[in-house]
């Protein structure tokens, strides 16, 4: 009789998923997740279809992880607790965060991308549907407000992710998104105003960017 394999596929994508987060998924070896169960690396090859597939396993919960980051009710703001939970797993969960963003496995990033897509944006989307201060916007217009808020969130959550400024608990964090936040809104409610006025538009003349005057925005999405 075939000897039964003492680990099961779940056994092996959770030792995976931990040393991806512990030390990085460029660490995530079958040597290093056999040395983690105390074990040969036979039986990872033999209860797995692949490397492939277990890389694909491990993105998919690091995904999960950063969901559960982002849907945490910390402020009883959606819009502000998706962005403090992003930056928070940033800080928290360095390796993971590198690996979703910063990864060139491209099969993990096609992963990472579809869910990505369809959770932040699409359900984003709908669960501002009821969020009072973007009442007066079009869907367009709440696209590019999110739009805008992932580049900063996303240029901030690499600066503490690399440890490129000085650490921020979460208060410091919420209290910038907040503020940016604000200011984001209230820009693109006063957009027609804004661009109207004389001094702005000699500005974009000069620079060759008049035609934003005419515009309701850069006229493509990020994602």
């Amino acid at each position: 009789m075939p000897v039964k394999n003492k680990f099961s596929p779940e056994d092996i994508i959770k030792a995976a998923f931990a040393i991806s987060r512990e030390h990085g998924a460029e660490n995530c070896s079958a040597r290093a997740i056999a040395g983690k169960l105390q074990s040969s690396t036979m039986p990872i090859y033999s209860s797995l279809n692949s490397m492939k597939e277990l890389e694909e396993e491990v993105v998919k919960r690091a995904i999960d992880l950063l969901i559960s980051y982002q849907t945490k009710d910390r402020t009883g703001d959606v819009f502000l607790d998706m962005g403090i939970g992003y930056i928070m797993f940033a800080k928290m969960e360095k390796h993971l965060f590198r690996l979703l963003f910063l990864s060139e496995k491209r099969d993990g990033d096609l992963v990472k991308k579809k869910r990505f897509k369809e959770y932040v944006i699409a359900s984003l989307l709908q669960k501002l549907s009821g969020f009072e201060p973007l009442q007066r916007f079009t869907d367009d217009q709440k696209r590019m407000l999110i739009d805008r808020m992932w580049v900063f969130n996303h240029g901030l959550a690499m600066l503490l992710n690399n440890s490129i400024i000085e650490d921020l608990n979460e208060k410091q964090i919420a209290e910038i998104l907040l503020d940016t936040g604000i200011f984001i809104i209230t820009g693109e409610g006063m957009r027609e105003q804004i661009y109207k006025n004389k001094d702005v538009k000699k500005f974009l003349r000069k620079s060759g960017f008049e035609y934003l005057c005419e515009q309701k925005g850069t006229g493509f999405n990020l994602f």
